[in-house]
């Protein structure tokens, strides 16, 4: 009887943190794990067995080494043996790590998780694993002010924290780190600090550099993003959870305070320190160079970023496995870049995936449902470098990644794979694309921009935070947004066509104005017309100057800095070379390959204030425009 009249409040209780990134009701995950082609079969072994049913609660304020306090919730396998000790798994959150319900809510469930959702405490602690979620420094509830996110003191922080985890008696002096997002980026500078006790590190949707995978790729500025990112985390940080909708307004009490906190003593004056907290949305898009500080923080974005940290993160030798989505914003870049950066990322696993991953991406799948079972895969790894537990993980191939269109699993020990060969595409000015130079039509192209032109509400930069989405991300049939773009299409394929790498265009380009900025997108077009979208990429012509400096890539290098910009003359024509993001996509026989190209994706980026009406594209034999393709034979 009670438990019924307590259903509807329960469905509007679920409902509720549906707001924030990560949140599932707790159900227990069932999906069976997927079975992944390895190069030497029947090394896998299975996992370790689920003995614990349920955890146990706790929250602590720990002392850093300047006395700012921060919040932690711990939790524990329930009915853990006296004296058992186990390993641990680290958060390092930015989102709040759990919230208090208002009464009667609280009633249900309490602590209410957030970004580390009960399915995944739920999972874990069943196996044995102790879990710690931290709110960082000048968030949640934890004390201080932030001066800029992922700030020197954040990452210093890192080491008090597990000092402290590894002098509990519950710990067996093992940690791995993992998170989504902000927190799977946490996770990796964690290793910055080198402390022996971190053995693995799994992030998930990482940013392994701000300015080119977040903020500026391509160096155009992803200013609505920006903003209503800094909206997002000013809203928390302020303990206000109004613009998730009305539902957390009327359920959520908000951030939950630390058990013993007195009266909210210590809760009350970190609110108070919050408002203070640095905002990461004023000033960004005034920016335009990686190294150009920001006068709020005295700071460039490179201070912000994984990718200064690559020597301190290899040398920590802890066991790296990356996790990310064909269709993340810009962030599988990333993560691919930061793989060939650091000697001790042991696996990397893309899906067909958005953020998170929150959805099925691919245009073949029957289901947005993200049907591959990551908890399972997680555990293989932590179970291996936490456990010592032999199950074949680190003898299988580095890459495994999903090929969208054969929609099938593959896998690889380099990127891109080691049989992948350069197909070029050669522009004309008949519109047409071909595959031998000698076939080009010389000549030039004249497009009138179109600044309506957009990649749509459901698109990849969409996915990266929640109040930005719009339903899960899609991309339908762009033939009726193609008519706003130049488009270059090849003849009929004769044959099945793999692109599995990074595309690289290159543009003998002009445009009418003191600036430009290019929005490129690799097409597949159906006999019946219909446009699928495969991969884009985006560049400013102020940073067209190619460089070696800076961290190891597969494509053209751009160093993004302001000694190397070279502003662009209304009228001039420069060579652009620039790489799409990067894709695993099946062509199939009877279709054909397209290259469109825009001014604007209006809705996702912020464009100088010069403005041009016209590009200009012009092609021949002995200067050609093109696309390089790196198509993989099977």
């Amino acid at each position: 009887m009670n438990r019924l009249r307590f259903l509807n409040p329960l469905l509007c209780f679920a409902l509720l943190f549906s707001f924030l990134p990560g949140y599932s009701s707790g159900k227990k995950d069932k999906t069976p794990a997927p079975v992944i082609p390895v190069s030497r079969p029947g090394v896998y072994q299975g996992y370790s067995s689920p003995q614990y049913k349920g955890f146990t609660y706790h929250s602590y304020y720990i002392p850093m080494r300047d006395s700012i306090l921060l919040a932690i919730d711990v939790f524990l396998p329930k009915k853990l043996e006296a004296g058992k000790k186990i390993p641990t798994i680290l958060y390092l959150d930015r989102y709040v790590r759990s919230v208090q319900a208002k009464w009667p809510f609280n009633l249900i469930q309490d602590p209410v998780l957030t970004e580390v959702d009960n399915s995944e405490v739920s999972y874990f602690t069943s196996y044995g694993y102790a879990m710690v979620v931290v709110d960082v420094r000048g968030t949640g509830a934890s004390q201080g002010q932030r001066k800029m996110e992922f700030s020197p003191e954040e990452v210093l922080d890192g080491r008090d924290i597990v000092d402290w985890i590894i002098a509990q008696p519950w710990s067996d002096k093992t940690v791995g780190t993992t998170g989504v997002s902000y927190l799977g980026t946490t996770a990796e500078m964690l290793l910055a600090n080198q402390h022996p006790a971190v053995k693995a590190c799994i992030p998930r949707s990482a940013i392994f550099d701000l300015y080119n995978n977040v903020a500026f790729p391509g160096g155009v500025c992803q200013g609505p993003f920006i903003d209503i990112w800094g909206y997002t985390t000013r809203a928390l940080d302020d303990n206000n959870f109004a613009p998730f909708g009305k539902r957390a307004k009327l359920l959520a009490r908000g951030i939950h305070p630390v058990k013993g906190d007195k009266h909210r003593k210590i809760f009350k004056q970190v609110i108070a320190q919050h408002k203070g907290n640095f905002n990461v949305s004023k000033g960004v898009d005034a920016l335009t160079f990686r190294d150009e500080l920001d006068p709020a923080v005295n700071a460039s974005l490179n201070d912000f970023s994984v990718h200064t940290r690559i020597s301190q993160i290899e040398g920590s030798h802890t066991a790296i496995y990356r996790i990310d989505g064909w269709y993340d914003g810009a962030l599988a870049k990333g993560c691919l870049d930061a793989t060939m950066n650091t000697g001790n990322t042991r696996k990397v696993l893309i899906g067909p995936w958005d953020h998170g991953p929150r959805n099925n991406v691919s245009p073949y799948a029957a289901s947005k449902k993200v049907d591959f079972n990551i908890h399972a895969e997680m555990l293989r790894f932590f179970d291996h470098y936490l456990k010592g537990i032999k199950n074949g993980i680190d003898e299988e191939a580095l890459f495994t990644y999903f090929s969208i269109g054969d929609e099938t699993w593959k896998n690889s020990n380099v990127w891109p794979p080691q049989n992948e060969q350069v197909q070029k595409l050669y522009f004309s000015a008949n519109k047409g694309a071909v595959m031998a130079s000698s076939n080009i039509k010389a000549g030039s192209v004249n497009y009138v921009v179109d600044y309506t032109a957009t990649s749509g509400l459901t698109s990849r930069w969409n996915s990266v935070t929640d109040l930005y989405m719009h339903g899960p991300t899609n991309y339908a049939n762009r033939k009726q947004e193609d008519a706003k773009l130049l488009s270059f299409t090849s003849e009929k394929l004769s044959a099945i066509t793999t692109v599995a790498g990074t595309p690289v265009i290159t543009l003998n380009f002009s445009a009418d104005a003191a600036d430009a900025t290019v929005f490129c997108y690799l097409e597949d077009v159906a006999p019946d017309s219909s446009v699928t979208y495969v991969t884009e990429g985006t560049f400013r012509a102020l940073h067209r100057k190619v460089s070696e400096e800076g961290y190891k890539t597969s494509y053209p290098n751009h160093t993004y800095k302001k000694a190397d910009g070279e502003p662009y003359k209304s009228g001039q024509e420069v060579s652009l070379t620039f790489d799409l993001l990067p894709i695993s996509y099946q062509f199939k026989a009877g279709h054909y390959i397209r290259v469109s190209i825009a001014g604007a994706d209006a809705g996702h980026f912020n464009l100088p204030k010069e403005k041009p009406a016209h590009f200009n594209i012009s092609s021949s034999a002995a200067s050609p425009s093109l696309i390089e393709l790196p198509v993989v034979t099977e």
